[in-house]
């Protein structure tokens, strides 16, 4: 695996617990306008998605000190 590959996956599981995001399509779209144009084919996975999809789940519903 790339380096740049890994830090998709860093990035994206960040971005799932900033709480800015509503699910994986969002921080996906967001990879993309950043540069990271295999994105899309490294998020392709439904594990990777339900993963990132819950962790923004359980994140936005935590209240922010």
């Amino acid at each position: 695996m790339k380096k740049q590959d890994v830090e998709v996956f860093r990035q994206a599981v960040e971005m799932a617990a900033s709480g800015d995001f509503a699910d994986w399509k969002g921080i996906q779209t967001t990879l993309v306008e950043k540069g990271y144009r295999r994105a899309p084919d490294l998020l392709d996975a439904s594990t990777i998605r339900a993963i990132l999809d819950a962790r923004c789940r359980s994140t936005r519903h935590q209240p922010r000190h």
